[in-house]
């Protein structure tokens, strides 16, 4: 279970990384609704819950700030089982 953790956090960090640099290219609107889905994820929110404004407006500052701390960071690479991998290298798994 730890491996998994240690996989998803350096997934997730490439994710902040992303939309540090990409996060612009949306609409007002469509930015903000994509955030607040982001929210419901992350928080594990299911869609008919309510979303609790104050702690959402608080999430998206601590995410600006996050991004603004990563916009200009490379992608790490994934470490896992013991080799480490670019990010968007393609690996084939015969099965």
């Amino acid at each position: 279970m730890i491996y998994l953790e240690a996989l998803t956090l350096q997934i997730k960090t490439n994710c902040n990384i992303s939309d540090a640099r990409f996060w612009g290219d949306y609409s007002l609107c469509g930015f903000l609704l994509r955030l607040r889905e982001l929210y419901r994820i992350e928080n594990g929110i299911k869609p008919w819950e309510k979303t609790p404004q104050k702690e959402i407006s608080e999430w998206i500052s601590e995410r600006e700030h996050l991004w603004q701390e990563l916009e200009d960071k490379g992608f790490i690479d994934i470490a896992f089982d013991r080799n480490t991998y670019d990010p968007f290298e393609t690996l084939f798994f015969p099965c």
